[in-house]
């Protein structure tokens, strides 16, 4: 990846003493720029030739708090979670290590009830069971094109800096940060939304005085 922004890199500063050049000119012949738009413009090009160099750096740490905070996130749910015990039916408990779902879908399987009853119980725990596997499977995928795209993302980093410098390609810029910052805030949201859902989930199972529907739902 640093590889590849180097190059970016090298072309963004070629189009610095692109940009260079022209005011130069400008200023030697009256003609292009105005003074007025030189003293606007210098500021922006030594902010965007400076963001320009650090953008990897730049996008890195933005991409380690990201990182951190959803961890963070995670870590605060799972530890409330595990201040959590869940009682089976029979006043035992089932554990906080992810034994919950498998303590289910044995006691569904291996019930020794009445047909009618089994088959109720399986009938209702395979569509949970699949929509829940659909819906680790799309996250899965979401979070690996997010992984790709903040990779793209960060190569380009140098052009999108330059494209700060001008009103006609400044939009490029605000699209660029936009997507980033979107792309960053998808961890913490996608661990905060699971974290908060585990943690539901183990509050209505510690709440269903044992009743198997309950603790599936």
């Amino acid at each position: 990846t640093r590889a590849v922004w180097e190059i970016m890199r090298n072309i963004a500063n070629s189009l610095f003493v692109i940009a260079f050049m022209l005011i130069i000119y400008s200023q030697l012949t009256s003609t292009g720029i105005t003074n007025y738009g030189v003293k606007k413009l210098l500021p922006k090009l030594v902010i965007a030739a400076i963001l320009v160099n650090l953008s990897f750096i730049v996008c890195a740490l933005a991409i380690d708090l990201s990182n951190v905070i959803g961890a963070a996130t995670k870590g605060l749910f799972d530890s409330l979670g595990g201040l959590i015990e869940i009682p089976d039916s029979d006043g035992m408990n089932i554990g906080n290590g992810g034994g919950g779902w498998l303590y289910i879908v044995g006691m569904v399987l291996s019930a020794g009830g009445a047909a009618a009853i089994i088959y109720a119980q399986i009938a209702l725990l395979l569509p949970m069971l699949v929509g829940a596997l659909a819906a680790i499977v799309t996250v899965v995928i979401v979070l690996t094109m997010r992984q790709a795209l903040i990779i793209l993302l960060v190569i380009i980093s140098p052009l999108a800096f330059v494209a700060l410098l001008l009103p006609n390609t400044e939009g490029w810029f605000k699209k660029w940060r936009s997507i980033f910052f979107v792309m960053l805030l998808m961890f913490p949201a996608v661990a905060a939304i699971f974290g908060a859902s585990a943690l539901a989930g183990k509050i209505v199972m510690n709440s269903s005085d044992g009743d198997i529907l309950v603790q599936i739902a």
